[in-house]
C-alpha cells in the first residue's frame, strides 16, 4: 500500500518519481517542523532531502511524508528504517518491494555499490556498463531488487577479477625473525627475495597480498606488521616489506644499495636472462630503500641493462633495447622477450652444428 501511495502522490504533485522517497510511521503528535531535520541528520545521503508534504494514513494511524532529493535516488544508499526516540520510521522508494530482500543480496548490492563509487560510477551508469542500448526509454519506476541483483551480477563478472580464494596459490615461506629460528625457517635475505617475487606474480588486490604475507609471519616479524597496521590499517604490501627489511635486513644505506645496482654487469658466460634476474633483485632492494622511485622502475632497469650487457650482444641489437629506453617494457615482458630470443639463438646454433652438406660432381671431369 505504501508503494502505491508513493506512486499516486508524486504523480499528483508532478514530481520526478526517481527523486522521491516516502517515510511512513510518523506519529500523529510528532512536530511537523522536526521531521525534515531528523531525516537530514539520519544519514549523509539524505542530508539534502526536502519535505514536500505529509498525509495521514488511517490504516496505520500515522503520517506518511513525501520527500524529494536533488538527484535520482539510489536504493542502496537509502536506509530501510530510521530510528527515532519513540520508535522507527520506514523509508519507501520506487524500487521497494513488499517482500524483504535476502540478506545475501543486500550485502552483494552494497559491495557492488561501493566498488562503483571507487571507480567513479553510480548505479545510473549500469546500462552503459552492461552494453545496453542508451536510446531505450527509461522506466517510470526503478528496477526491483531482484533485477538489480541480476544486472549487477552481470556487471561484476565483467569488471571484477576472480575471487582470490577461487584459484590455488603456493603459501609463502615462514619467517619469524626471532633469535631461535622456527623449523623450516630460512635466512631473511633469501626469504625476502622469494616473497617479493611471489607477491609480484599474484594477480590479486593489494589487501589480499597483505593478508597472505601476514599468514607466513611469526614472532617479532609479525609484531612489526601489527604495529604498522595500528597506525595505518590499509598499509601497502610494499611498505610492509620495507619495514621488515629495516628490521631484519642488512644495514645498508640507499646510496650503497643503488651503487651495487649500478655496478652490476653481465658476467662472462652468463645468459642475459640470468643477468636481468640477478639485476632485478638489486633493483627491488633499491626501491625498498627509497633509492629508486616505483614510477621510474622500468626505465631505470632498462638503462642499467643497456649499460651492463656485454658490448655488441646480439640480444641487445635484435630486441633494440637501446632504442626502447623512452618507452621501456615491464619486467615480465622484457624477460619473456629475452628468453624467447635466447631460445631462437640456441636453436640456430644447433642447426649449424648438425647440418651436413653433400656435394655431388655431376660433370665428367675430375
Amino acid at each position: 500500500m505504501a508503494l502505491h501511495l508513493l506512486e499516486d502522490w508524486y504523480k499528483g504533485m508532478n514530481i520526478n518519481p526517481r527523486n522521491c522517497i516516502l517515510v511512513t510511521g510518523v506519529p500523529e503528535a510528532f512536530d511537523e517542523g522536526a521531521i525534515e531535520p531528523i531525516l537530514r541528520v539520519s544519514t549523509e545521503y539524505l542530508s539534502k532531502c526536502k519535505m514536500r508534504g505529509r498525509m495521514f494514513v488511517r490504516e496505520e494511524g500515522a503520517f506518511a511524508v513525501l520527500c524529494e532529493l536533488p538527484s535520482a535516488v539510489e536504493p542502496l544508499q537509502v536506509p530501510g528504517t530510521i530510528a527515532v526516540e519513540d520508535g522507527e520510521w520506514t523509508v519507501i522508494t520506487t524500487g521497494s518491494q513488499p517482500s524483504p530482500v535476502p540478506a545475501s543480496d543486500v550485502a552483494f548490492l552494497k559491495k557492488m555499490s561501493a566498488f562503483l563509487g571507487k571507480e567513479g560510477k553510480t548505479l545510473a551508469d549500469m546500462p552503459g556498463l552492461l552494453g545496453l542500448d542508451p536510446g531505450v526509454p527509461q522506466r517510470e519506476s526503478a528496477p526491483s531488487p531482484d533485477e538489480w541483483v541480476k544486472a549487477l551480477g552481470q556487471a561484476l563478472e565483467k569488471v571484477m577479477p576472480p575471487h582470490p580464494e577461487s584459484s590455488p596459490y603456493r603459501k609463502l615461506r615462514l619467517f619469524s625473525g626471532g633469535p631461535t629460528p622456527i623449523p623450516g625457517e630460512e635466512a631473511f635475505e633469501p626469504w625476502l627475495e622469494h616473497t617479493t617475487e611471489m607477491l609480484q606474480e599474484w594477480a590479486v588486490p593489494d589487501a589480499e597480498k597483505r593478508r597472505r604475507l601476514v599468514e607466513c609471519l611469526r614472532g617479532p616479524a609479525l609484531d612489526v606488521i601489527r604495529t604498522l597496521k595500528l597506525s595505518n590499517p590499509g598499509v601497502k604490501v610494499k611498505d610492509c616489506l620495507e619495514a621488515l627489511d629495516h628490521a631484519f635486513g642488512r644495514t645498508e644505506g640507499s646510496d650503497d644499495v643503488y651503487c651495487k645496482f649500478l655496478n652490476a654487469r653481465q658476467q662472462k658466460g652468463e645468459k642475459v636472462s640470468a643477468y636481468i634476474q640477478r639485476l632485478e633483485k638489486l633493483l627491488q632492494r633499491a626501491i625498498m630503500r627509497g633509492a629508486v622511485a616505483v614510477g621510474q622502475m622500468d626505465r631505470t632497469r632498462l638503462a642499467q641493462i643497456v649499460r651492463g650487457i656485454q658490448y655488441q650482444n646480439p640480444i641487445l641489437l635484435h630486441l633494440r633495447l637501446r632504442e626502447r629506453q623512452d618507452n621501456p617494457p615491464s619486467y615480465s615482458q622484457l624477460i619473456k622477450e629475452v628468453r624467447e630470443e635466447e631460445e631462437r639463438q640456441a636453436a640456430g646454433e644447433v642447426w649449424e652444428e648438425e647440418v651436413t652438406i653433400l656435394i655431388a660432381n655431376e660433370t665428367r671431369r675430375d
